[in-house]
């Protein structure tokens, strides 16, 4: 091959080379390096009311399933009846008679917050409680279920949905009750216990209870935090009527309280400053197919209360979108009205595909003055089955995911590449013909 030859070539080369890096998609090089190793927070706090005191977890080298040990005729089929009778066995050294106590457990599993009613064989008189426990990330699960098992005489209730979880405890004399949940909690968050001791539990006034021969009244005289040594740890004081938060952070940060109600989740905010980030998990806005994550607030100066529900404003749009219906969306009702916030959403793969747009051709709205209005938004990470994406507003009334303004779907009859592809392939075919072009006048 002459040099001249050489040389046209090595020109197309540098061509294409750069036409093929122009139609590679767009996101995936940000998304790399804009999801950094998460961090393991090194400070938490438990605040109720006025109440605040810095925690530290109960370290293990096991899991938490290890470290609570619950026995029952199921987790156990090949140990005597006296060695799995229904409650903790791994905590005993941490019980007290007719006490509540809470925890964070770290362990081979990271971190999980546990609890565990009364005392194994102590003469304890059994009882009744009922945990709501909202602002969980979407990864916790209940790892532990003390008490969850098939059989007539087992009335404990569990669910879990969205960024709440539930549980009715009801346990006789000698037994403990409980459970933990793992999952979401190694980096920030808060979480809020909003209690139901004794008569405010959910089975208090339960017909139910009359055919019930091994329920005694027992009650709950004291509730608990847990802290440091594994062995001997300190324990904080909590009152049985008010709710309580465990977050990540110190006691000098905003504080945060969640509560539940049908259909949406109420937040509030107290001591934060305009410069303060204060991240609070949403709670509505989830389907099968995306999820606003979370919220990440400047601007509050002082408190703020955030009612977050699925219910559209009235004078929006269903949809911002030509017909595409949005897969997440959640209306907020605050008094932040100054307050801005970066918002993460994930939205399934699948989602995409169907709608026949790209991962980077997905967008964040907000309502303003009556209209959707589209975000900066970014795709972040790519994990596999979803993508995550971040994105600034300056309003909070009402958010929704679509695809962005600028989207172009195809169909499956479409040809493979977008038409930024088959403009590169034309021009990479012309330079081609130059490029012979150029080699027969070397010759």
């Amino acid at each position: 091959m002459s040099r001249g030859t050489l040389r046209a070539c090595a020109i197309v080369a540098l061509f294409v080379t750069g036409a093929l890096v122009g139609v590679a998609p767009l996101g995936v090089a940000d998304a790399v390096s804009a999801n950094p190793a998460q961090s393991t927070p090194d400070s938490y706090v438990v605040e109720q009311g006025e109440m605040c005191r810095a925690v530290e977890p109960l370290e293990t080298d096991g899991t938490v399933e290890s470290f609570y040990d619950y026995r029952n005729h199921e987790t156990h089929p090949d140990l005597p009846d006296e060695e799995r009778l229904y409650s903790s066995y791994g905590t005993t050294h941490l019980q007290e008679e007719n006490t509540s106590a809470l925890m964070l457990h770290e362990g081979t599993d990271g971190t999980s917050l546990v609890m565990v009613h009364d005392r194994f064989e102590e003469g304890s008189t059994g009882g009744m409680v009922t945990f709501d426990i909202v602002g969980l990330p979407a990864e916790a699960e209940w790892t532990v279920q003390d008490d969850r098992y098939d059989a007539p005489s087992n009335v404990v209730e569990w669910d879990r949905e969205g960024d709440w979880a539930y549980a009715s405890w009801l346990w006789r004399e000698g037994r403990t009750d409980g459970g933990a949940i793992n999952g979401g909690l190694d980096g920030e968050f808060a979480v809020t216990i909003q209690p139901g001791f004794n008569e405010a539990s959910d089975f208090h006034g339960d017909e139910m209870l009359d055919d019930l021969e091994w329920y005694e009244d027992g009650e709950i005289e004291d509730w608990e935090f847990l802290s440091g040594d594994e062995d001997a740890p300190n324990r904080q004081s909590l009152d049985l009527a008010e709710p309580v938060t465990i977050r990540t952070g110190t006691c000098d940060d905003p504080s945060i309280t969640y509560d539940r109600y049908e259909g949406g989740t109420a937040i509030g905010i107290a001591g934060a400053s305009p410069d303060d980030v204060v991240s609070v998990q949403p709670g509505v806005g989830s389907s099968d197919n995306a999820s606003i994550d979370a919220l990440e607030l400047t601007g509050i100066d002082g408190t703020a209360t955030l009612t977050v529900s699925h219910d559209r404003p009235a004078d929006l749009p269903a949809s911002p979108y030509e017909d595409v219906d949005p897969p997440a969306s959640l209306t907020i009702d605050t008094d932040a009205t100054s307050a801005s916030a970066t918002v993460t959403f994930t939205v399934e793969s699948d989602w995409v595909d169907d709608v026949g747009y790209e991962a980077d051709e997905v967008a964040l709205y907000a309502a303003e003055d009556g209209e959707w209005t589209p975000a900066d938004t970014t795709l972040v990470e790519e994990p596999g089955t979803s993508y995550r994406y971040e994105a600034e507003v300056d309003s909070l009334e009402a958010l929704t995911v679509a695809p962005a303004p600028d989207a172009g779907g195809t169909d499956e009859d479409s040809a493979a590449l977008p038409m930024s592809g088959f403009a590169a392939i034309v021009s990479i075919g012309a330079l081609l013909l130059t490029a012979l072009a150029l080699a027969r006048r070397s010759r």
